[in-house]
């Protein structure tokens, strides 16, 4: 398994008891294939955080799956802003700046003087290789869940009612609970191309739907 998910993982199952709460989305959609304009206009929503694995394509794949013919239309037409939050590790991050260049790929990581937001976007990044390097030695990656995660990414949006952001994904203990603990809405969609993932990730969101499953009993 790579780390990027090894990490996730780890970084979830520390904090997963008290995420109970913050599990249930906005919107339950089958596929990305269902949210167009038309979906984003209806419910109000100006800024879109997309999940890219699992949501957008197969596993590490190296574009947005043919399958959402409309996304790439969507990501570009300028009515709705568009940013990703991706758990993914280093390498993918860069290889996400190039897949995505013309909207921004967000990451945050701690410090000893507090988080580090950093954003890539057409080519550029908001930070050297000798400044990311000082903040890998002396802290690590912020992963979803992570409230402080949506709220820089509606910051690089320029967006700042809740209410009018949408975070999706295909994961309720990442994507989902990300959104609740920034107050915004979420979409979760079915995971897309789950064949292609490792054996121990498809294991792992089979005992996240049970929780879930148990938690909308009880809540």
């Amino acid at each position: 398994m790579s780390t990027d998910h090894v990490a996730t993982i780890r970084h979830s199952l520390r904090r997963w008891l008290s995420l109970l709460g913050n599990l249930r989305p906005t919107f339950h959609v089958a596929s990305v294939a269902e949210i167009d304009s038309a979906f984003l206009e209806r419910h109000g929503i100006r800024a879109v955080l997309w999940d890219v694995d699992g949501t957008l394509m197969s596993y590490h794949g190296d574009d947005v799956d043919p399958a959402f013919p409309h996304l790439r239309t969507l990501l570009g037409d300028g009515s709705t802003r568009h940013a990703i939050l991706s758990n993914c590790d280093e390498g993918r991050f860069e290889e996400l700046g190039k897949i995505f260049s013309e909207i921004p790929v967000i990451r945050a990581y701690t410090s000893p003087t507090g988080p580090v937001f950093r954003h890539k976007l057409r080519g550029g990044d908001t930070h050297s290789a000798n400044e990311v390097d000082a903040v890998l030695r002396s802290g690590r990656q912020i992963r979803k869940p992570s409230g402080e995660l949506v709220r820089y990414g509606m910051r690089v949006l320029d967006v700042h009612d809740p209410a009018a952001v949408l975070m999706i994904g295909d994961q309720y203990l990442t994507d989902v609970a990300s959104a609740n603990l920034a107050g915004t809405l979420s979409a979760k969609v079915r995971t897309h191309r789950r064949d292609t993932f490792p054996t121990s990730l498809r294991l792992g969101q089979n005992l996240e739907r049970l929780v879930y499953a148990v938690v909308s009993v009880f809540s």
